[in-house]
């Protein structure tokens, strides 16, 4: 008997699994990225989420964010069904062991005589049995393995698949914070015009009563108003509606979400280091995760093909049988068999099955190259995309702010020219018609500047780990 084991323990580690190891494909990759001057040792994204954000409200959004998102909480779920996978294809390396009990009764009829029976008629008697089976399926080819290889890569991609989680949560959290704040700017300005159109539109009404200006000027002065009147509950929706969709991803109920002041006096953070782009492949969960996929998708591919081989099961089972439970414990009632079995479906009839079965896991696999080469490109792509963002909304703001400052100066030298009877105040409407949507606009885009930021934090793969994410630990 321990002949027997030791030789089956050999052939089994003897036994390479079946079927192509995996090999990471080549990648689209560039040594630098587009817009970036030259390749840094280190990156932005290296920093933990708590420290790339110079703004205690946001940071304290994060937070509450990672603690009560549900978002995060389902793709942990996802995570521990995995591991379970993954724990289930390991035990089917084990053998299986069970316990089996049984009574039953017999009545054999025969019309001769039976060996030490004196009676010619049937025969009846109980049978006890009481055993415990062994079955262990031999992976000579790997089968069995290369189903655990799939199965951990699996909960490995679904571990990948809950830092991308954490890493979307954590910029989408901060990009809406921005646009937020970057709201109540702009509610700001359409409030100080509106109270600045206010007074305006007093005056000329005072004017018009006195009978030193006319309906014309009034008028202009009510539309003006109404203009700028008109965009308040249009922000304070849109407002509302931010913070709503904020408070969905902190996973509270819809409610007033704490923030900054303004952005316009805050300091625009300057040229982040990048790292190299090769180091996405690392870096960026998405990544990972389908680089997991792959190997899920490679090892499936094994599996297919050794199923062509047959099948080897060692089959043992001990225990005891006897005619009452009495004598069911004694020696002389103990059983014991071993033995083994071979199955084999071979590739004819319905074994083509398998035939299709394996092309299908070849497909899958190249799909599965497919998606990891377009997730890298895809990494690429959103990086260049955050650096134009950033580079070009810095110009703008310039732009903005030149334009915004003449404008201004504008409106005020047409306010001095109608004082002194040189212009009409259809004018200072002209102007001020102007000046208004294009700070409107600065506001937008400085808010846009500081979640270009963001989108560049999360395009690089940052927020999933910290200082001491080697350890698994923060």
């Amino acid at each position: 008997m321990r002949r027997l084991f030791v030789t089956l323990a050999v052939v089994l580690l003897a036994g390479c699994p079946l079927g192509p190891d995996y090999r990471r494909p080549s990648t689209p990759m560039t040594e630098r990225f587009r817009g970036q001057g030259h390749v840094e040792a280190t990156s932005f994204a290296d920093l933990p989420w708590w420290q790339a954000f110079a703004d205690p409200a946001l940071t304290a959004l994060l937070k509450e964010a990672l603690d009560n998102s549900f978002d995060l909480k389902q793709a942990a779920a996802r995570v521990e069904i995995a591991r379970a996978n993954a724990r289930i294809s390991t035990t089917a390396l084990l053998p299986s062991i069970g316990v089996e009990a049984g009574a039953s009764y017999q009545q054999i009829f025969s019309p001769f005589r039976l060996p030490g029976s004196t009676n010619t008629g049937p025969i009846r008697y109980p049978l006890y049995t009481l055993s415990a089976p062994v079955s262990w399926e031999i992976d000579l080819w790997g089968r069995l393995r290369r189903l655990r290889e799939s199965a951990l890569a699996e909960f490995f991609a679904s571990e990948e698949n809950r830092r991308a989680v954490l890493v979307a949560l954590i910029g989408d959290v901060a990009a809406g914070y921005f646009n937020l704040v970057a709201l109540d700017d702009q509610l700001a300005i359409a409030r100080r015009t509106v109270d600045a159109r206010r007074q305006t539109l007093d005056l000329f009404a005072t004017r018009e009563a006195g009978g030193v200006g006319n309906r014309l000027e009034t008028a202009a002065a009510e539309a003006n108003l109404a203009g700028a009147a008109a965009a308040v509950p249009e922000l304070e929706r849109r407002i509302a509606e931010q913070e709503n969709q904020l408070c969905l991803l902190l996973g509270r109920t819809p409610d007033r979400v704490a923030r900054a002041p303004s952005l316009v006096r805050a300091v625009v953070p300057g040229p982040q280091p990048l790292g190299a782009p090769s180091a996405l492949l690392e870096r960026r969960p998405d990544v990972r995760a389908a680089a997991a996929r792959l190997v899920s998708a490679n090892a499936q591919v094994g599996a297919a093909f050794a199923s062509f081989f047959p099948s080897i099961t060692f089959n043992a089972s001990g225990g005891t049988s006897a005619a009452s439970i009495v004598d069911l414990f004694s020696t002389g009632s103990l059983t014991f068999a071993v033995g083994l079995a071979l199955g084999w479906l071979a590739p004819i009839l319905n074994g083509y099955q398998l035939v299709w079965r394996y092309r299908a896991s070849k497909s899958g696999r190249e799909l599965a190259v497919l998606d990891y080469q377009r997730t890298v490109l895809v990494a690429l792509v959103e990086v260049a995309s955050a650096l134009v963002a950033i580079d070009r909304l810095r110009e703008r703001r310039a732009q903005l702010e030149a334009e915004v400052a003449a404008r201004a100066e504008a409106v005020e030298l047409s306010k001095t020219r109608f004082t002194n009877g040189v212009a009409s105040y259809l004018e200072v409407v002209q102007l001020e018609q102007n000046l208004f949507p294009a700070q409107l606009l600065l506001a937008e885009v400085i808010g846009d500047q500081f979640a270009a930021y963001a989108q560049l934090y999360r395009a690089l793969g940052g927020g999933w780990r910290g200082p001491t994410s080697a350890t698994g630990k923060r």
